[in-house]
């Protein structure tokens, strides 16, 4: 079956946890206080157990003929410890206040640190806030990329069984299988794949679900179909959504008819000819930012036409017979007519005064680096975007924020390379001057995604400025064409189609 069918082939004890008591006062916390789990995952600037210093990794793969090459060069590690700093343990968790967008432990305040510490002593209780699991996060993304990767592999499982929020769910669940795909460990996507005991758990790739179950022979149920149906191009979700039970048995039966069985195999669509020509895109690995250019060229068996095509057929005719069903249902007085609830009222968020504050001055603090100040400014879009109903003039900031961010790509890829070739002469010492000249001629460009064009092309989508929406995807596609990132400029090419439909 090619890569991908070769590269896949056919736990420990619970732990007691312990919480740190709540100390009122500074004081400096206490290496044994920290879980067991993740005590020697911890990565330290000082003392006599730093185990962290910023360097250049590359690792290089090649199998059945396609090339791996995971490069990173480090920059400062959000989740790196300082024992330096003050650390303040208080009795109210309550009244301290919530870690910043992009949380670092160096930023933290001192009381922000006591939290963070007390998570440390028991990261798996549940409703501790997401930014410092973000925090711990990020250092075991770090240990995935080059460090204890198996012990963090199985730390990060468990903190998905426990922590539902979305993002981290996104993040953390396509980290664990990219990291099974470039390290050619099949059992650790196995383990994975076996490890989703809850519905949220599910919340990420849907086109790296598809690898994991086309990699492991492990075929699509009606219900795995139908949380996918977006995936495969179909819209129409409003029977999934208020009938699925009904949904499912029909489809199920749907399934069993075409198919002679009860699920849907990927492999019937995807033979070895279909996949050498599956299309890839080069995927970031982590949401750590001082390793988020590590990346990887994955498969999108969601791309693929045949598989589409079945798939969406089956959900398109299973639709059409529900309709006929619940229709049947009605009018023998099995199914209740359809009591229309009143709308929802939409909550309105209560703007944030301090938040913009904080981030406001991350912004100005950033002023002489474009490359860090773009990170800002994606912060600074983000929470402008999330009060954009509370009044108009949060979106019109959004707006400028973005341009801003658009405006001054050209500066951030100057200061990324500057940020880079510092790295490298910082570390000098530790090698020859014809490897450190070779470091320095090989810096190659920032290619991380710029937010902003998506966030500008939707908002001048939906208050029909479709030629300002043109315009971003123009700019939008020359940026990634110049950097070589062809897979995000054919989303713009593709964005651009469906406009100039809607112009015309």
């Amino acid at each position: 079956m090619g890569f991908l069918s070769n590269l896949f082939g056919k736990q420990s004890a619970e732990t007691n946890l312990t919480e740190m008591k709540n100390i009122p006062v500074k004081k400096r916390p206490d290496l044994l206080s920290v879980h067991p789990d993740i005590r020697d995952l911890i990565w330290l600037n000082d003392g006599p157990n730093k185990n962290y210093s910023p360097d250049k990794k590359e690792s290089r793969y090649e199998y059945e003929g396609l090339r791996f090459v995971i490069s990173s060069m480090s920059g400062e590690e959000p989740s790196s410890i300082s024992l330096k700093l003050p650390v303040s343990f208080v009795e109210d968790s309550v009244k301290v206040e919530r870690p910043p967008y992009y949380p670092r432990y160096a930023q933290l305040t001192p009381e922000q640190r006591g939290e963070y510490w007390k998570l440390l002593a028991n990261p798996y209780k549940p409703g501790v806030d997401i930014g410092y699991i973000f925090i711990l996060y990020y250092g075991l993304e770090r240990h995935l990329l080059n460090g204890n990767y198996e012990k963090a592999f199985d730390v990060v499982l468990k903190l998905r069984d426990v922590h539902q929020n979305g993002s981290f769910q996104i993040y953390s669940g396509n980290a664990l299988i990219l990291t099974g795909l470039y390290r050619q460990r099949p059992d650790l996507i196995r383990k994975f794949v076996r490890s989703i005991d809850h519905d949220f758990e599910l919340i990420f790739s849907d086109n790296l679900y598809l690898l994991c179950m086309f990699g492991l022979d492990i075929p699509l149920s009606a219900k795995d179909i139908m949380r996918m149906a977006k995936t495969f191009e179909f819209t129409n979700l409003n029977y999934i959504k208020k009938y699925p039970d009904i949904f499912e048995e029909v489809l199920l039966t749907n399934i069993q008819q075409k198919y002679n069985a009860d699920v849907l195999n990927i492999k019937d669509f995807i033979n070895e000819k279909e996949n050498r020509k599956l299309h890839v895109q080069n995927t970031s690995i982590f949401a750590n930012m001082s390793i988020i250019n590590t990346s990887i060229q994955v498969p999108q068996i969601a791309d693929n036409f045949k598989l589409k095509k079945a798939v969406y057929d089956l959900l398109e005719e299973t639709h059409e017979q529900t309709k006929v069903k619940l229709a049947s249902l009605r009018k023998s007085g099995e199914l209740k007519a359809e009591v229309k609830a009143e709308p929802k009222k939409k909550v309105i968020p209560v703007f944030d005064s301090d938040m913009e504050k904080t981030l406001q001055k991350d912004l100005i603090s950033n002023k002489d680096d474009a490359y860090d100040r773009h990170f800002s400014l994606i912060a600074l879009q983000n929470f402008y975007y999330k009060y954009r109903d509370v009044d108009e003039k949060y979106l019109d900031k959004c707006i400028i924020a973005c341009n801003e961010d658009i405006n001054s790509l050209a500066n951030v890829q100057r200061d990324y390379r500057k940020q880079e070739i510092k790295t490298i002469k910082q570390l000098s010492k530790y090698h020859s001057s014809l490897e450190n000249d070779a470091k320095v001629s090989n810096v190659g460009y920032f290619t991380g995604v710029i937010p902003a064009f998506s966030r500008l092309a939707i908002i001048y989508e939906k208050n029909k400025k479709y030629n300002d929406a043109l315009n971003v995807c123009d700019q939008a596609i020359k940026y990634y064409t110049n950097y070589g990132m062809l897979s995000q400029s054919q989303e713009f090419e593709e964005r651009k189609e469906k406009l100039l439909k809607k112009v015309m």
